[in-house]
């Protein structure tokens, strides 16, 4: 148990290093597409949204991705204004959905694999190896 929280722990700390702005604003030399400040909105909240998930498993209430959507949403909108549809995912909290469901799924995968179900088809390793013989 102690181990999982000092693993949450570094997690949660490399994440905060993460989200932390840079010290020097070192951007690139022109302007940035709307694509590419989108990409960058949604790597974002992923990683908040991620920080957050973290958080609630150490028994804490964090809405860092939710803070991040309200802070950046309005000027991403209008420096934006073709990418509506994405936009509009975001602001009904579809986008944090799939965050979610994704997390879910990779969880259950993960449980599968560690079951021994995963690649075997629930087959033990005894009886793939009984079919095996030795060629000489």
């Amino acid at each position: 148990m102690a181990s999982l929280r000092i693993l949450l722990s570094a997690v949660s700390l490399s994440i905060t290093m993460l989200l932390w702005p840079p010290t020097s604003p070192a951007g690139p030399a022109g302007p940035k597409s709307c694509a590419e400040l989108m990409q960058e909105f949604y790597e974002q909240v992923a990683r908040s949204d991620f920080h957050d998930y973290l958080q609630k498993e150490m028994g804490k209430d964090f809405r860092t991705a939710q803070e991040y959507i309200k802070e950046k949403l309005p000027a991403l909108k209008a420096a934006c204004p073709t990418e509506a549809n994405s936009i509009r995912d975001i602001e009904n909290g579809n986008y944090l959905k799939k965050l979610a469901a994704k997390r879910e799924r990779d969880k259950k995968a993960h449980r599968r694999i560690k079951s021994g179900a995963g690649f075997t088809g629930g087959a033990g390793e005894d009886e793939d190896l009984e079919d095996l013989e030795i060629q000489r």
